[in-house]
């Protein structure tokens, strides 16, 4: 049995010995976790999350039920509530680059984020919303808002028909 198995008896890593998981991690049963990702220190993660291939997971809080996909980096502060949807290559960024403090991405409940997005700094998508692949998300979603593009721009508003 490989160590990372001892550790969380109650997650299924594809590869243990292909993936690093640092101290002070928490991790829910029913999670798995793909080959070659990084769980830095610090990371909360809750139970029966998926969590790709290849991705690198900073000091984040992720909730229950999650799906992030293969690839994404989610960068340190970010929060992620339940049944949220992170597709392939996503990036959260932390950094607005003005040498002030970091700003956190926040991605509501059941908030869904197409494969190759970008999630810029202290940006906050609201619960339900739907970012379109490939959006560069430069401002916050209002929760059940439709978006894509980049910067991204609101396709389609909740309760709205589709036009």
């Amino acid at each position: 049995m490989h160590e990372l198995e001892e550790r969380f008896p109650d997650v299924r890593f594809y590869n243990p010995r292909l993936t690093e998981v640092q101290a002070d991690v928490s991790i829910g049963p029913g999670t798995r976790i793909g080959s070659f990702s990084l769980i830095h220190r610090g990371a909360k993660i809750g139970g029966s999350v998926t969590i790709g291939s290849h991705c690198n997971i900073c000091e984040c809080t992720i909730g229950e039920r999650v799906s992030i996909q293969t690839a994404c980096h989610i960068t340190r502060g970010v929060v992620i509530e339940d049944d949220v949807f992170v597709g392939p290559g996503v990036i959260t960024l932390n950094d607005k680059l003005k040498g002030g403090a970091l700003s956190y991405p926040r991605i509501c409940r059941g908030a869904r984020i197409g494969g190759g997005s970008v999630i810029l700094p202290g940006v906050t998508i609201g619960a339900g919303a739907i970012v379109g692949a490939g959006s560069v998300v430069t401002r916050d979603v209002e929760a059940g808002a439709l978006i894509h593009g980049s910067p991204a721009q609101v396709r389609l508003r909740a309760g709205e028909a589709n036009a």
